[in-house]
């Protein structure tokens, strides 16, 4: 896959647990795990817990993120809420809906993610959270440790720091978006310390995933939610990384494809869901393809003068790795073209507080051929390696071309800092056969050094390709 890359101007090495949290007096902790209930327990604490539900059997469980909008409330969360305030009382709030306009991908705009606010700081609060997450992930009444969870087709819990995935049981208790390190109270949202979040599957929305317990007829009418922000903040990746660009992997934000292609002279705005809104700018992959004519794009805010154009050649495919300018989060892209473009950006980090990191494109270099075992994580250096500088003033973070082989799984491979964390995003592609190339970004962590992870089997290839500047 060739890159043109543009300048505007515009699992590993987790630290083990430290002391556990009592009382009001919180400490973070950094632990993480299988446990067979809330993840960290705080000493003296005690609530109820719920009432067993009916024996049934599991529906399987995968990741299906939000693709639609419809946030009325479904009946599988509309359960949850009533099993809590059933449980809890009346008085606790309980978020299902959000509105389709707001933040980025959600399962709440599906009507199936449930947001119970309870505060990891707050004893009483803790108790209750840690009884209701040991009743979900406990055993049920047939024995079966996470048995409600599975039951009610739970696709994924946030809280206290930490994720628990039904799709990923074996591994428990991960990491939640590098905040072992974001201890702060300003962070608690982000973090999940002040509500426990919970995303259902579809089949366990429609609340026919357990037997002999009908789904509420009424649905009640929506809370207005609390005001945390729309798109978490933007801090920096912990480790040595404490500058204003953070990047994230790889993940596809637009397409206008086969149905909605870009027209000739259109301007649209689009919303690039994994960018704060307080992004400055989008360190972005745009790959322009089927055009009629040879022509241009616009990337940013197509009237001004820092929005960034790249080449559209006749019929072919061209990808380009441009920084571009962006505004609460979104951009504009406007096509000089005779006919119609069909155009896909993939985000693979950004800058806040104004900050200047711009890429800077390298011959190819080899980092890595080998074969991946499923999970396996292969510690490499990057700085001094090949065209990435040594001095860390110089290299924020390294570009990366992975091109996996699949056999037999598909896959996904990740890079991230040492002393940072997997972000968990889409990131390099292992097909389930043949090959397949992507261009990911890496933040450049403790010592110089990043983290290679695939989750299925491959023979990977991964080559830098450049860096970003510090």
């Amino acid at each position: 896959m060739a890159v043109a890359l543009t300048c505007a101007a515009t699992a590993a090495l987790i630290p083990s647990a430290s002391h556990a949290a009592t009382g009001q007096n919180w400490q973070p902790t950094t632990w993480t795990g299988v446990a067979n209930g809330a993840p960290v327990p705080g000493e003296g604490l005690s609530a109820p817990m719920p009432g067993q539900l009916p024996v049934a059997d599991y529906l399987p469980i995968s990741y299906e993120g939000q693709s639609s909008c419809d946030p009325s409330p479904k009946p599988g969360a509309v359960r949850i809420d009533q099993i809590i305030k059933a449980t809890y009382g009346s008085g606790e709030y309980v978020g299902i809906p959000r509105g389709c306009d707001v933040g980025g991908r959600s399962e709440h705009k599906e009507g199936r993610a449930v947001d119970w606010m309870v505060d990891v700081r707050e004893p009483g609060e803790r108790a209750k959270a840690e009884a209701f997450l040991n009743w979900l992930l406990g055993p049920d009444a047939a024995g079966r440790m996470a048995g409600n969870a599975n039951m009610l087709g739970v696709m994924y819990i946030g809280w206290h720091d930490r994720m628990w995935r039904g799709y990923k049981q074996e591994q428990g208790w991960a990491e939640l978006k590098g905040c072992f390190s974001k201890t702060e109270k300003k962070y608690d949202n982000y973090c999940h310390r002040n509500h426990i979040h919970i995303s259902l599957t579809r089949a366990g929305a429609t609340g026919s995933t357990v037997p002999n317990a009908p789904a509420p007829t009424e649905t009640p009418a929506p809370t207005a939610p609390p005001a945390p922000p729309p798109r978490p903040p933007a801090p920096a990746q912990p480790g040595e990384d404490n500058d204003a660009f953070m990047s994230i992997g790889s993940e596809e934000a637009y397409v206008a494809g086969d149905d909605a292609p870009l027209e000739a002279g259109e301007v649209r705005t689009v919303n690039l869901a994994p960018v704060p809104l307080e992004a400055s700018s989008a360190l972005v992959l745009v790959t322009t393809r089927d055009s009629r004519k040879k022509g241009k794009l616009r990337i940013g805010m197509v009237d001004a003068k820092s929005a960034v154009a790249v080449k559209v050649p006749k019929r072919k495919a061209k990808t380009s790795l441009i920084q571009v300018p962006v505004a609460n989060g979104s951009v504009q892209l406007s096509a000089a073209t005779r006919g119609s473009v069909k155009v896909t950006v993939d985000v693979l980090g950004y800058t806040i507080a104004g900050g200047q990191h711009p890429a800077v494109g390298t011959k190819a270099s080899r980092l890595v051929k080998g074969t991946f075992s499923p999970e396996e994580v292969k510690v490499v250096k990057v700085r001094g390696q090949g065209p990435v500088p040594r001095k860390k003033s110089k290299a924020t973070a390294v570009i990366l071309k992975v091109t996996a082989k699949g056999k037999g799984q598909a896959g996904r491979f990740a890079a991230y800092p040492v002393g940072g964390a997997d972000l968990g995003t889409r990131s390099g592609i292992i097909p389930k056969k043949g090959k397949r190339s992507t261009i990911i970004v890496a933040d450049i962590g403790d010592e110089g050094l990043i983290a290679l992870a695939s989750d299925a089997a491959t023979k990977a290839t991964v080559e830098i390709v450049g860096y970003v500047r510090g």
